[in-house]
């Protein structure tokens, strides 16, 4: 199996088990950043488009389209692609990616929603106990940025709060989240904490799931009539 797929393997069962909880019959699902979760996100049935780079190991399949978009250009409203009525929209482990601020890709996220439509977020969890374990060692817990602009690697992590904050600027509502030690490096320290299960603190465990609600639209107050004189 591929390493990335090893290490990964109960992100995505976590994954799509969230998508399978709060998705339609027969969604239609933006996948932001397409890897390998698309595939198992067709399994449910749904129509997969996705959003971002295009790579040519995840290519759309009948009746699929891909969005070509650099999602940097996000805080530029202008540049964004029209997007919308996604039963769910998933973006997961992309915005420790990007050098700038979430809640402008959020903000676009949620044009793709439809009124009550989910995004499901998966990232790192910037608090979690391995971080915390080198910090005390003296040791920085995060990688050097590649030499690679396209894919720097993590550009920034984030806490639950912080997460559950963007999505709030974002105007989104906050469905739920939940952390887990899901990622298996095969690491000694890994397997140890892993094991330790439910006994970490969910503050300090490895990923962070979140969902979030698009409101339902909003009717226009009427018309004020100005009082006869």
């Amino acid at each position: 199996m591929d390493p990335y797929l090893s290490a990964h393997a109960a992100r995505y069962d976590l994954l799509l088990a969230k998508v399978r909880e709060l998705a339609p019959p027969n969604p239609r699902i933006l996948d932001v950043g397409p890897s390998y979760e698309g595939a198992r996100l067709r399994s449910l049935p749904a129509t997969v488009d996705s959003l971002g780079f295009r790579d040519e190991r995840f290519l759309p399949g009948e009746g699929e389209q891909h969005v070509q978009f650099d999602l940097r250009d996000a805080e530029r409203t202008e540049l964004w692609p029209q997007l919308a009525d996604y039963d769910l929209v998933v973006c997961a482990e992309v915005i420790e990616h990007l050098p700038i601020s979430p809640v402008h890709v959020l903000r676009l996220l949620g044009t793709a929603l439809r009124p009550r439509g989910w995004l499901v977020l998966q990232t790192p969890n910037a608090a979690r106990l391995s971080n915390r374990l080198r910090l005390l060692a003296g040791r920085n817990p995060f990688e050097p940025l590649r030499e690679d602009s396209v894919n720097p690697g993590h550009v920034r992590e984030y806490t639950v709060s912080e997460l559950l904050e963007m999505a709030r600027k974002a105007d989104l509502e906050v469905g739920g989240w939940l952390t887990a030690d899901y990622f298996a490096t095969g690491s000694r320290a890994n397997s140890v904490v892993r094991g330790l299960g439910p006994l970490v603190p969910r503050f300090l465990r490895a990923g962070i799931t979140a969902w979030f609600r698009k409101p339902p639209r909003t009717r226009p107050e009427p018309p004020r009539r100005t009082p006869a004189t």
